[in-house]
């Protein structure tokens, strides 16, 4: 089975797509996706909500960076920035999430299993997190460019950022540190050990905090974003985006872009299950048993169907995603195909072949020389894209009220 294999320490926010372009692709056993509907992913995904990634797991971790880097800051104010203290402190807090829910995956802690074995993640909370800060307005702007810092700032600025003398951190100035109005660190922060929870503080506000920059995010009609009226409802999330509670808070305009993006999922799940079929006809023909795409395919077009063939492509390419390039042709023959019911799909593979081929080069899977690179790979459930809900439903759990 292929597995992606993700390693960075600081992402500019080109490298932060292509990893999550990776990781938007993979699915619930960790299969790839080869055919790059990432650019249909980021066009709603980004719209809709934010400053998420599919790499996010508990939103408390924006408070763990901001307490990491106050930390810091009283350690070292000005000189140059510490990676190695900075990346210490990560790895404590780390420690502390593993003390308080235990050494089994699915917690929610990042870099869990290396520190579990006494390594230090290449993927650390800060690299994950840092455009969601910028994002959500909780870094505050540098003085010289009015801007929220990136995080290579810190390394050219930490020492106009943290000197004792410079205004912007004295002690009487409103901006304290590098964060905007930031909630005051836990008790036992800096301690080695005790556990520590991703339960947000509500005594501290620190749902309202993040609620609050939620709030100045604006699509680009200028609304209020998605995700901040979501958030409003003080409420777990609907079941699914396209739920009517989520509709009832969108424009007119929005209900059609969220009805495109349905419709967009739908027809994206049916070029899975083809591309899935595909690879599975070449690998059976290098020889080895690999089960019939019949059941797979027939589930999914009696699931997806109706949708895939209302999407208009021109009109997804015109208004919400302008990048679709060789995509658009394997799209439409999708979408062609579908139409005419054909149980036969062997005239699409040129088509797949072709955007793998331009994605991938001599690593298609598609291609007839490839048999030692299919070897590996199994057929899987194809999925619709889900534009990050996932995530979003799990924000909205932590920012409910408790029951």
């Amino acid at each position: 089975m292929l597995q992606p294999q993700l390693g960075w320490v600081w992402l500019s926010q080109s490298e932060r797509q292509a990893a999550e372009a990776s990781l938007a692709d993979a699915g619930p056993d960790g299969t790839r996706d080869e055919l790059g509907f990432g650019v249909i992913h980021f066009a709603y995904a980004d719209r809709f909500f934010p400053g998420t990634s599919v790499q996010h797991t508990s939103l408390r971790y924006v408070w763990f960076i901001c307490w990491a880097l106050q930390e810091l800051a009283a350690r070292s104010p000005g000189g140059l920035f510490s990676d190695t203290t900075f990346a210490e402190i990560e790895d404590r807090t780390g420690h502390k999430l593993l003390e308080n829910y235990g050494h089994k995956d699915g917690t929610g802690i990042i870099g869990g299993r290396v520190l579990r074995k006494g390594g230090s993640p290449v993927s650390k909370p800060s690299g994950i997190y840092w455009s969601a800060l910028r994002t959500w307005g909780l870094l505050a702007p540098l003085e010289s460019t009015s801007a929220p810092p990136y995080r290579s700032d810190l390394n050219r600025h930490w020492d106009l950022l943290t000197r004792r003398d410079r205004p912007e951190v004295d002690a009487s100035s409103e901006r304290r540190a590098m964060f905007v109005n930031p909630p005051d660190m836990p008790t036992g922060w800096a301690r080695k050990k005790g556990g520590l929870s991703f339960d947000l503080d509500l005594g501290k506000r620190e749902d309202d905090k993040i609620r609050a920059g939620w709030s100045k995010l604006r699509d680009p009609e200028g609304n209020i974003s998605l995700l901040s009226r979501l958030a409003e409802r003080r409420q777990a999330a609907p079941a699914a985006i396209t739920s009517p509670a989520v509709r009832k808070l969108c424009s007119s305009t929005e209900i059609l872009k969220l009805t495109r993006a349905d419709q967009a999922a739908s027809l994206v799940c049916l070029a899975r299950a083809l591309y899935i079929a595909m690879v599975g006809d070449l690998k059976r023909a290098d020889g080895s048993t690999v089960r019939s795409p019949d059941q797979m395919l027939a589930s999914a077009l009696g699931t997806h169907k109706a949708k895939a063939l209302a999407l208009d492509i021109d009109l997804l390419e015109r208004e919400d995603v302008h990048a679709l390039g060789g995509l658009k042709p394997l799209l439409m023959a999708v979408q062609n195909w579908v139409a005419r019911e054909m149980s036969d799909y062997s005239n699409l593979q040129p088509t797949f072949l072709k955007r793998e081929y331009a994605l991938k080069d001599d690593r298609a899977l598609l291609l007839n020389g490839s048999g030692d690179r299919r070897k590996p790979w199994e057929p899987f459930e194809p999925w619709p894209l889900t534009y990050r809900w996932e995530k979003v439903s799990g924000f909205l759990k932590e920012l409910a009220p408790a029951a």
